[in-house]
This record gives structure tokens, sequence and C-alpha cells, in this order.
């Protein structure tokens, strides 16, 4: 009794595991370390899309999966340094690993198709190999640090192939593949990238010094002008305005030419007329008028303001 229970227990234990695994594998995924990507390890085939997150680190494998009908992505900012995915063989979305600075090994074995492939500024991702890879159904873009890449088994590229890696990589591989029209649409490879790409944090960095700059050089440019402005404003008021009889504006008084007469011809002076005895005038003292038989003489006085008796002015001192 005892022992058929603990067989169902067991059996109850293993299909619950069962199911929960096949709700995993027929879902897309989140992994956010790699015991999330062991909740995996029964999936062969992963019906939707696969994301690593910024929060995983370190190594991520996933060991037993083979088929991914989704895409595969690992997001910006994520710290893993190794990623193993050794039993995949196909993958109907993209593949998309950009700006991951800590990446410094992928291995992916036994990948032979993939819709597109995106490897992008990963900085310590020096060294890239696909063995098995042989067709690419859109665009493959692998750039970077890269100083070498190894693609063997290439057979059809269908969308536009742009390659570009360090001065130590080489082209010649590619432009065999291009010239076996291996890439059915454009193809462009250079080498000469001096090292790692700038990371998101590197270019914004860059971009607020940019801008501090042209901000400073602005500011500098307007005290320039401003400055300028009052040392101009300042001179004007030194300057005293011209006075309309200042020297330069005066007008210099016609020339008066003298005409020379000759000695000859100069005339003697006319006589001036002869000048009597001069006029008697008043001393200021008493004046008297000529009396009549019938009214007798007045005494008045020069320059006096008394009242007027008749038509005469009385003296102010007249006792009258």
């Amino acid at each position: 009794m005892h022992v058929s229970f603990f067989f169902l227990i067991a059996a109850l234990w293993q299909t619950a595991t069962v199911v929960a695994d096949d709700i995993a594998c027929k879902t897309s995924v989140t992994i956010n370390s790699q015991s999330d990507a062991n909740n995996l390890t029964n999936c062969e085939t992963l019906q939707g899309s696969v994301t690593i997150s910024s929060s995983a680190s370190g190594t991520i494998t996933l060991s037993n999966v083979q088929e991914i009908k989704g895409s595969f992505s690992v997001e910006t900012g994520s710290s893993i340094n190794t990623l193993v995915l050794p039993k995949l063989e196909k993958l109907q979305g993209a593949l998309t690993l950009a700006n991951l600075d800590s990446l410094a090994s992928l291995t992916l074995n036994d990948l032979s198709q993939a819709s597109s492939i995106s490897i992008t500024r990963n900085s310590n991702l020096k060294y890239l190999t696909f063995p098995q890879l042989e067709e690419v159904d859109g665009e493959l873009t692998l750039t970077g640090a890269f100083s070498s890449i190894s693609l063997p088994s290439l057979d059809q590229v269908k969308g536009s192939a742009t390659i570009r890696g360090s001065s130590s990589m080489s082209c010649s591989a590619f432009d065999k593949f291009n010239s076996d029209d291996v890439f059915k649409s454009s193809y462009s490879c250079s080498s000469g990238s001096s090292g790692s790409s700038l990371s998101a944090g590197a270019k914004a960095g860059i971009a607020i010094g940019v801008v501090v700059v042209v901000m400073l050089i602005v500011v500098m440019v307007w005290f320039f002008l401003r400055r300028r402005r009052q040392q101009r404003a300042k001179n004007t008021r030194s300057v005293s305005p011209e006075s309309p009889f200042s020297e330069e504006s005066a007008e210099k008084p016609p020339q008066v030419q003298e005409q020379v007469v000759p000695v000859g011809e100069l005339k003697p002076p006319l006589p001036r007329k002869p000048v009597g005895p001069q006029a008697a005038q008043l001393d200021g003292r008493s004046i008297y008028e000529a009396s009549s038989p019938m009214s007798p003489a007045t005494v008045y006085h020069e320059m006096d303001a008394g009242p007027v008796v008749g038509n005469h002015q009385r003296p102010i001192h007249s006792e009258a």
C-alpha cells in the first residue's frame, strides 16, 4: 500500500514536471540567470523567442536546444561574458547581439540556418566562428573589433552583407564568397577598425561634452561682442561733438584784397569846415524866465521835478 502510494506520487511529480517543461518550451522566455536557462534543459525546440535580460551575467548555456522558432537576442547592458548554444541548428528568427561590452566568447558550432544575423559593437568579442552556417535568409551584419571571422560553410546570404573588423582581419575569404555569388545582395567588407566600438555610455558622454563645448563657445562669443559694444560706446562718449565753430567746420573769413594806389594818384584831403565857438551850455544853476509887464520873473531850476503850474513845472524845493 505504501509502496504503491510512493510510486503514485513520483508519477504525478514527473507528469507535472513534463507539463511545466512543455509549457516552457511552447512560449517565449526571458532568461535572467543560468537557473532560468536550466528550466529549458528538456526543450529541444522552443516555439517562441528567447531573450536574455540586462540583469543576466556570467555564463549562459542552453545545452539541449536545437531549434528556436522565434528570435534570439541579448538586451543591451547585460553583463554576460560567455554564451553557449552547442546544439542549436536552426533559428527561424533573428540573432541579435549588440553593445555587449562584457561578451568575449560565443559558441554556435552547429548553427546552419538563420533568418538574419546582427553581431555589432561588442568590444571584447575578438573571434567569431560559425563552422556549420550555410544559409542566411536576410541580412548578415558583423561589425566590431574582430581579429578573425570564420564562415567556412557559407553558401548563401539573401540580404545585404556588411563585414568590418580590426586591422588584423582579412577580407580575402569574403571577397571570394562575393565572386562566387554567395552574397545575393550588396556586399562590403573592410578592415582597420582601431579597436572597440564605443558603448552607449561613452557615446552619451561624448555628446554631452560636445554640447558643453558648443555652449562655452557661444558664451565666449557673446561676452566678446558685448565687451566690444561697450568699448565702442565708451569711445563715442569720450569724443565731443563737432562744434559749428571748430577749426574743421568754421569757414575762413573772406580775404579782403587791399587795392594799391600809386602815389602820384593820391588826392589831397578835403579841407575841413571851420568850427565856430562852442554853444553855451546850461550850468545847472537857476534859470529865469523873461518877465513881462503882466507877469514877474520866475526862477526855475534845471532838472527839478516839482509840480506843474500852467505850462511850467515847479521846482521840488519851491516854496510856492
